[in-house]
C-alpha cells in the first residue's frame, strides 16, 4: 500500500447544498482513491453545527483551518466553481506558502481573482485516481 497522505479536501458547500454535498462526496472518494485521507469539515461540522448562524459558521471554519497544520496539502475540486470558502483558503495557502492542488473531474476552473502567482499551472493536478483501487 501506498503512503497515506493527509490533506485538506475544498469543495463548495453553500447554495445547492444538497449537489454540493454530494459533489464533496465524490472527491472525498476521489482522494481515499489517491491514497489520500481528507478532512471535509464542510461535510462533518455541518452535520452537527448550524452553518446559517454566523457564531457556528467560524467556528466550522477554525476548526477545519486547524487540520491546515497537519496536512500535507489542500486540495481545491473546482468543477461547481468557487465559494467564499474556498477563495479564503486559497489565499490563506498562497499568503503562508502552504502546498495546494487544484482538481476537477471536467476542467479546472480558476477563481476570477485580480491576483494569483505566477506559478498556479504547476497546483492543477491532471492525474486521475484508480477506478477502483
Amino acid at each position: 500500500m501506498q503512503s497515506i497522505k493527509l490533506v485538506v479536501l475544498e469543495s463548495p458547500y453553500a447554495g445547492a447544498v444538497d449537489d454540493n454535498v454530494a459533489y464533496a462526496r465524490r472527491c472525498l472518494k476521489d482522494c481515499a482513491l489517491r491514497g489520500e485521507s481528507a478532512q471535509a469539515s464542510h461535510l462533518l461540522l455541518t452535520q452537527v453545527l448550524d452553518d446559517t448562524k454566523p457564531d457556528e459558521r467560524a467556528l466550522e471554519i477554525a476548526l477545519g483551518l486547524a487540520w491546515r497544520s497537519v496536512a500535507a496539502y489542500s486540495v481545491f475540486y473546482t468543477d461547481r466553481g468557487w465559494s467564499n470558502g474556498m477563495r479564503a483558503a486559497l489565499d490563506s495557502a498562497i499568503l503562508d506558502n502552504r502546498p495546494f492542488k487544484l482538481r476537477a473531474f471536467g476542467r479546472v476552473q480558476f477563481p476570477s481573482r485580480y491576483f494569483l502567482p505566477l506559478n498556479i499551472y504547476e497546483a492543477i493536478d491532471q492525474t486521475k485516481a484508480p477506478a477502483n483501487a
